[in-house]
Parts: C-alpha cells; sequence; structure tokens
C-alpha cells in the first residue's frame, strides 16, 4: 500500500502543475529582414512576453525595432521601442476562464486520490485481516487434531499392554490402529491448511525496506477469542458516520465539483469574447518614466450559434446529473453494506454461542462415554466415535469464533473503520 499511495498522491500534484502551467509566461521573438533586386529595404526585430494573471487579465510586454528605406512612417529608431500594457476581458472569461477551470479542476485532485488511498487500505485490511483468521484457525484446528493424535497413540500403547496380559481382545488394538491411521490423515490435512493460510497470510507481510517478509517461527495468536454483541447504538452512530467517510462518496462530492466547473466555464463560453487592450508606448532611447505615445484597443470575437458551447454546457449536465444518480445509489449501497456487516456480526455471534453450548455437550458425552468403558460397560468404538464427534463441534466452534472475527473485519470495512 505504501507503494500505491506513493504513485496516487504524487498523480494529483502532478496534474496540477500541468493545470498551472497556463498560467507561465510566454516569450516570442522575430528578426527578419527584407532584400528586393540585390537592394536591401528593411530589418525588423520584435519580441514579446505575456504573462497571464489568475483572474483573467494578461500583462503584456514587447520591444521592437524596424529599420527601412521606404516606409518611414514604421521605421524606429535604432535603439527601438519597448511597450508594456494589461489586456483585460469585458464579457467572456470575468468569472472564469481555461485556467481557472483547469486549476479548479486540479485541485479536487487530491481528494480523489485521498479517496482512492482509503478505498485501497480497506480492501487490503479487509482482505488481510480474512487471512490472518483463516491462519489463526487453522493452528488450533492443527493443534486440536495433533492432541486427538496423541489421545489415540497413547491408548493404543494401554490396549496392547493390555492385550498381551489377556485383558483386551486383539480387535481392540485393531479398531484403535485403523483410529489412529484415520487420526494422522486428519492431521496432515490440518498441517496442510496450516501451511495453505501461512503462505497466504505472507502476501501481506512486507520489511520496513519493502521487501516480502515470512510469518517468523514460534507466532501464536492469542486464544480463545471472544465474541460479544453488536451494540445498537453504536451501530447507528456507526452507519451515520459511514456516510462521511466511505471513501466513495468522497470521490462522488470531487467529481461532481469538477462537474460543476465544467458547467460554469462552458456556460461561461457562451458570452461574446471582448477585451480591452491597453498600451503605453515609449522609445529607449529616451525613456524615463515617460510616455510617448499610446495604443488604446478593443478586440472582440463572437460565434454566431455558440453550439460548441452549447454542446459542451449540455454534456456537463448530463455528467452532473449521472453523479448526482451515482451518489444515491451509493447511499444505498454503503447503508445495505453496513446494515448487512452488522447482520453478519449478530448471525455469527449467535453461531458461535450455540457451538460453544454444542461443545460443552460434546465433551460432557465423551466423558460419559469414556467413563463406561473404563468400567467395561461401554466399547472403544463408541468412544472414539464420541471423540471425533467432540473435535467436530471444537472445529465447528472454532469456524465460528473465526466467522464472528471476519464479521468485524467487514463491518470495520462497511464503516471504513481502518
Amino acid at each position: 500500500i505504501g507503494v500505491t499511495g506513493v504513485q496516487t498522491c504524487a498523480l494529483p500534484i502532478s496534474q496540477l502543475l500541468r493545470a498551472w502551467s497556463g498560467l507561465d509566461p510566454q516569450i516570442n521573438a522575430e528578426l527578419g529582414g527584407d532584400n528586393k533586386a540585390e537592394s536591401f529595404t528593411s530589418q525588423t526585430s520584435s519580441a514579446s512576453m505575456e504573462v497571464p494573471l489568475y483572474w483573467g487579465p494578461k500583462f503584456i510586454a514587447g520591444w521592437k525595432r524596424n529599420l527601412g528605406l521606404f516606409d518611414e512612417d514604421a521605421n524606429t529608431k535604432l535603439s527601438g521601442e519597448v511597450s508594456f500594457g494589461l489586456m483585460l476581458p469585458l464579457w467572456r472569461n470575468i468569472m472564469i476562464d481555461k485556467n481557472r477551470a483547469s486549476i479548479l479542476k486540479a485541485e479536487q485532485l487530491p481528494m480523489i486520490a485521498e479517496a482512492e488511498i482509503v478505498s485501497t487500505r480497506n480492501e487490503l485490511f479487509l482482505k488481510a485481516s480474512e487471512k490472518y483468521w483463516d491462519w489463526s484457525g487453522s493452528l488450533v484446528k492443527l493443534s486440536i487434531a495433533r492432541e486427538l493424535l496423541g489421545i489415540a497413540e497413547f491408548r493404543l500403547q494401554g490396549i496392547i499392554a493390555e492385550l498381551q496380559s489377556g485383558e483386551k481382545a486383539k480387535i481392540d488394538s485393531i479398531e484403535m490402529s485403523q483410529e489412529i491411521q484415520r487420526r494422522k490423515g486428519a492431521f496432515v490435512k490440518a498441517r496442510r491448511e496450516l501451511e495453505k493460510a501461512t503462505i497466504a497470510l505472507s502476501v501481506f507481510l512486507w520489511n520496513s525496506n519493502g521487501s516480502p517478509a515470512q510469518i517468523p517461527p514460534g507466532i501464536i495468536p492469542q486464544h480463545p477469542i471472544e465474541v460479544f454483541r453488536l451494540d445498537s447504538t453504536a451501530y447507528m452512530k456507526d452507519k451515520e458516520m459511514s456516510l462521511q467517510k466511505r471513501p466513495e462518496l468522497n470521490r462522488n462530492s470531487a467529481e461532481l465539483q469538477q462537474a460543476d466547473i465544467d458547467i460554469r466555464f462552458a456556460q461561461e463560453q457562451q458570452k461574446p469574447n471582448i477585451a480591452l487592450k491597453v498600451l503605453p508606448y515609449s522609445t529607449y532611447d529616451t525613456f524615463d518614466g515617460s510616455i510617448s505615445n499610446y495604443k488604446i484597443g478593443i478586440q472582440a470575437d463572437m460565434p454566431l450559434l455558440f453550439r460548441d458551447a452549447r454542446g459542451q454546457t449540455a454534456l456537463a449536465e448530463i455528467k452532473q446529473q449521472s453523479l448526482t444518480f451515482k451518489r444515491n445509489t451509493i447511499e444505498r449501497e454503503i447503508s445495505a453494506s453496513v446494515d448487512d456487516a452488522a447482520s453478519e456480526m449478530i448471525a455469527t455471534f449467535e453461531q458461535a454461542i450455540a457451538a460453544k453450548d454444542e461443545l460443552q455437550a460434546a465433551k460432557q458425552m465423551e466423558m460419559a462415554e469414556r467413563e463406561l468403558y473404563e468400567r467395561g460397560e461401554g466399547n472403544l468404538f463408541t468412544v472414539n466415535f464420541r471423540e471425533r464427534f467432540t473435535v467436530e463441534s471444537a472445529s465447528r466452534e472454532v469456524d465460528a469464533r473465526i466467522n464472528f472475527r471476519k464479521a468485524i473485519a467487514y463491518y470495520l470495512w462497511a464503516i471504513a473503520g481502518y
């Protein structure tokens, strides 16, 4: 997530930099001469600079020199002539222009990038949590399978000793040997499930230098995993907060702001483009702060039908309507996901309680059957069966607790709690 976050943060900064480039000063220069019939007629040199300002005006500065033999009115002094002034919009581009629109839209990109980071983080923690609890549960199941196999192996030793003394029938040793092989198979399966869960969890582990990491040996999660009932007051508060914290809504808000900027800019383009240009002039050789002449003019252009501007406005309004409808859908989906996560927590809590009661009953039955067997009133098959049933109940109880923890992870994802 670190690499993804850096890339996501760098992108809006780069795009914002590009948006501000619309206000970069522009420099132009030209040098030329005119030679006709091997006779020198004129020589021209010019340089100009435009500095767009944020609110629409442009600062203009320039220098020109024109030397010729025939057109005396167009000639300048040898040192040339400097000019400076402003171009002011009078109608279009006063409220907003292309540069301001680009900058304002780019300013929404950090919010979109932040929403992307939050979304990635939520998804990452949800998946990592699920893999962690799978790994945690597989450790417990392996421990149960190992304990059950140890009981069977210990019991077989006792049966063999009793068989040698004539107190047990040979069929008991065969029954117990068969049970050991069955439990060995279950142990190997549980070990494989642990290896599989460990590999899946290690995908989410990284060293501080960014290199992949493995689960250190000897790391054991804390058990037992307690369950609890979801508080209804906290649930209602979390549901309300989710509509403010979920990244999908934050991203949609930023996109709506961008669509609004597009509408404002498109509507601005439906106005005539009229600008006032004021250029005081002064020659270099006599420049002492006085102004030798002025140049004042009005520049205007206007398309007759404004079809492009009206089309841009219509497209921007359609996009805004689509985003508004999408927002309503997102809000319903968020509410539904929080409700579903809460329902999952309640159901898994009840399943965990039921599995716990089932396990207690299975242990009681196992102990009662074992006592009967030790008094000679039961048989080995029934004892093995009761032990297997206890292990199945224990596995279901572990699964119920793990599912409850996964439900918590899902709930935290739904309320953007990571």
